[in-house]
C-alpha cells in the first residue's frame, strides 16, 4: 500500500500533467482565435469622392480589357459593367485584404490571392471570403460619378 507522501506525488504528477496539457491546448487554440492582424478586412467608411469620366485617369473604365479603376487610397474599386452602368465596391478582399480586380467579360470581381469570386453587387459566389464586398452608392451626373457610403 502506498504512503500518503507517495499518493501526493502521484496526485501532483497527474495534476501537473493535466495542467500542462490544458496550458498547451489553450496556447494552440488561442492561435486559432481572432486577433487584430488576422481579422477579416472591413470596407472603408465615410466614402465620398468623384470620378471625372473624361479624365485620362478614368480611361481604364472604358477599356474592355480593364473596365475598372481604384480610388486614390485604393480602398474602393469602381467598375463599368458590361451593361454600361457603374458599380463601386470595397477593393480589399474581406478574407485577407488583397485588392480585388474586375473581370468585365465575366461581370465578376476576383481576388487574385485565393480566387474568391464576387458578383457585381459584391455577394460572395465562391472562395474563402467570410462575407460580401461592401457596396457604395454611385450617382452619375453627366460625365461625373459620385461615390458615397
Amino acid at each position: 500500500m502506498a504512503t500518503s507522501a507517495e499518493m501526493n506525488r502521484k496526485e501532483f504528477l497527474q495534476l501537473f500533467g493535466f495542467g500542462a496539457t490544458a496550458l498547451f491546448a489553450s496556447a494552440c487554440l488561442g492561435g486559432c482565435g481572432s486577433s487584430t492582424s488576422s481579422d477579416p478586412v472591413v470596407g472603408a467608411t465615410n466614402v465620398d469622392f468623384t470620378v471625372d469620366l473624361t479624365a485620362s485617369s478614368s480611361a481604364p473604365l472604358n477599356n474592355a480589357a480593364v473596365g475598372y479603376i481604384y480610388n486614390s487610397t485604393r480602398d474602393v474599386i469602381v467598375a463599368k459593367t458590361a451593361a454600361g452602368g457603374y458599380v463601386a465596391l470595397q477593393a480589399p478582399c474581406p478574407h485577407e485584404g488583397t485588392s480585388v480586380y474586375f473581370s468585365q467579360g465575366q461581370s465578376r470581381f476576383i481576388c487574385p490571392n485565393h480566387n474568391a469570386i464576387f458578383d457585381v453587387g459584391g455577394a460572395v459566389l465562391s472562395g474563402p471570403s467570410p462575407r460580401a464586398l461592401k457596396q457604395y452608392a454611385v450617382a452619375q451626373t453627366g460625365t461625373t460619378l459620385r461615390i458615397t457610403g
